[in-house]
């Protein structure tokens, strides 16, 4: 156990903090937090409750913070980025940002992600609904034969 939180079950306001984690009440929001506070409260909370943790910030730099901060407690930090959004130029787009928002996503419905720190506007962002996107799932794998026609009705389906 890291040093940092073994006297946290100490803290009334912890113990407080963490019976609502426990009983799942959602969202919980703690405010007042020195950047470190955030890190420590984070870490902790997934400690001691064993639960996924989504922390929302303002801005990307902060997120990037948050991340580079919770790294020293070892834990897989998942970033689901903004979609970015190039309205003069649809072809000069990255698409990196899209895959890594699928990539965490899954994860998330696998359950893998422990912790996921994202921003404000990528949370706001419109995204395919979990049963829409799973609905049209297709394994290809080579050798297959498929239809090209639904292939294309499954690619339309997807469309947001």
């Amino acid at each position: 156990m890291n040093p940092l939180i073994k006297n946290m079950p100490n803290v009334k306001k912890f113990n407080e903090y963490m019976s609502d984690v426990k009983s799942n009440k959602s969202p919980l929001m703690l405010s007042g937090l020195t950047d470190l506070g955030k890190v420590h409260m984070a870490y902790s909370t997934r400690f001691y409750s064993e639960k996924p943790i989504c922390m929302v910030t303002y801005n990307e730099l902060q997120a990037k913070k948050l991340m580079k901060d919770l790294k020293f407690f070892g834990e897989k930090i998942d970033f689901f980025p903004k979609r970015e959004i190039i309205t003069f130029d649809y072809l000069a787009e990255s698409k990196e940002a899209l895959f890594e928002r699928i990539n965490v996503l899954n994860r998330m419905v696998k359950k893998e992600s422990k912790i996921v720190i994202t921003t404000i506007e990528a949370v706001m962002q419109k995204m395919i609904t979990k049963e829409n996107l799973y609905k049209y799932v297709m394994k290809l794998k080579n050798g297959d034969t498929i239809s090209l026609n639904n292939l294309k009705e499954r690619l339309v389906a997807l469309r947001l």
